[in-house]
């Protein structure tokens, strides 16, 4: 059997972990932690059991036997947003859950209705750590309050599956919110696992074009100026008037606050690896996948309803009037999306060729050419720049402000060229 240090060769060390907390949440020992960025065997009680290397979705997740198994039919590679039975257009009726959440509160309202109509016990949910500003864990949400403080996506990574080990020995029937590639993770844990198979309700996953290291969050920290220490509140989907961004509020009353299309740039300073090897955008392995709907202005979630589980969760949801909602189709989706969906869906044979290690999707890729190909190799050829010694120093004296304008500049024209169809 393989045992951690297997993994390490072949996972971590090769650039292909997600750091999705997969292998934390299985392991028996709990020998596993995540400590500065990174999966380490903390105790030194591994027992080759092989359980870490099963549900790992870093060195291969095969996309066709997945879509048969969900799906009943094989993979794609051309559909850009996956398969799915309906797309909808939806937000929460309650002011106080839309305006809490990030987009329309969808994934709030879900939540709350399930647990009160019992098909849940909890909902794997993340907080922010006592004693920190901007660090945060996963933990079980067992009511509507519970569930309400967990609202808003966090730009950072988190192992939201090391939870786990815990939800195990809680044995309670929950629904799961996670990333993409924490959803694939959660799909291997559950292949290998029927009280997980069981106990795991329903799979949602949130779009995701990139996440950021930790440093991202410091970097927007130092230029707010205002010390850790003197932080009351942080947000990364914090509403202001039209927009919505980052946010920080100090304990004197000073603000700070950016768009959230104008620190997208540091997608391309702060982003790991792992990201740049990432197929999936929109969560296309869960039972309901959520975004921003981007094209209705503030407030709105785009819905995506992908398997018979997430259908009746979101019908039963939607007949208990708690949200409004209104059918969608892709020709709303991809033109506010359009410069992820191009890097992550049709550049994406780019950077196979060019890493040296890839991840096994056990698909083959479309080859782009044209504009594409250029768009796509600059896009490469940044991402690579600013990981090395040079490129980590230059990125320091950037113009915070010309970086934001360009960056509000690309994401806005998406925005208004998707409003105009």
């Amino acid at each position: 059997m393989k045992g951690f240090e297997d993994l390490k060769k072949e996972v971590i060390d090769t650039d292909l972990c997600t750091r999705c907390g997969t292998c934390i949440g299985v392991c028996p020992t709990q020998t596993l932690a995540y400590h500065k960025n990174g999966i380490v065997d903390t105790k030194k009680q591994c027992i080759k059991c092989g359980k870490c290397s099963a549900v790992c979705p870093g060195k291969e997740f095969p996309m066709n036997r997945w879509a048969e198994a969900l799906f009943q039919k094989p993979y794609d590679v051309n559909k850009l947003l996956g398969t799915y039975k309906a797309i909808w257009n939806a937000c929460s009726k309650s002011v106080e859950v839309r305006s809490g959440g990030a987009s329309g509160g969808v994934v709030t309202q879900l939540l709350i209705d399930l647990l009160k109509e019992n098909v849940i016990e909890g909902a794997v949910s993340l907080r922010k750590k006592k004693g920190t500003v901007c660090e945060f864990e996963p933990f079980v949400a067992v009511n509507e309050e519970q569930i309400a403080s967990a609202s808003q996506s966090k730009y950072t990574i988190i192992p939201t599956n090391q939870i786990i080990y815990h939800l195990k020995q809680s044995g309670k029937r929950v629904a799961f919110v996670g990333l993409p590639c924490q959803v694939q993770g959660m799909r291997k844990a559950m292949e290998n696992d029927l009280w997980l198979k069981e106990h795991i309700v329903i799979l949602i996953s949130l779009f995701c074009g990139f996440n950021m290291e930790s440093e991202a969050t410091d970097y927007l920290i130092a230029q707010s100026r205002i010390e850790k220490s003197e932080i009351e509140r942080l947000s990364y989907r914090h509403k202001k008037g039209r927009d919505t961004g980052f946010y920080i509020r100090s304990k004197d009353g000073r603000e700070f606050f950016v768009n959230k299309h104008g620190y997208t740039f540091l997608n391309l300073i702060y982003s790991p690896k792992r990201c740049w090897k990432c197929f999936d955008y929109s969560g296309e392995f869960s039972d309901i996948s959520v975004g921003d709907a981007w094209e209705k202005g503030q407030g709105w979630s785009r819905v995506i309803v992908r398997t018979e589980k997430g259908e009746k969760a979101f019908e039963k949801v939607k007949n208990m009037g708690t949200i409004c909602s209104e059918s969608c189709d892709e020709s709303r989706i991809i033109p506010t999306q359009k410069s992820v969906i191009e890097y992550k869906k049709k550049q994406i044979a780019i950077r196979a060729k060019r890493m040296k290690t890839f991840p096994d999707y056990e698909i083959k890729f479309e080859q782009c050419g044209g504009k594409l190909w250029i768009k796509g190799m600059l896009i490469y050829m940044a991402l690579a720049f600013f990981k090395t010694p040079i490129g980590k120093g230059i990125r320091r004296f950037l113009p915070f402000k010309w970086l934001i304008k360009i960056s509000e500049g690309i994401k806005g024209r998406e925005v208004i060229h998707g409003e105009s169809r």
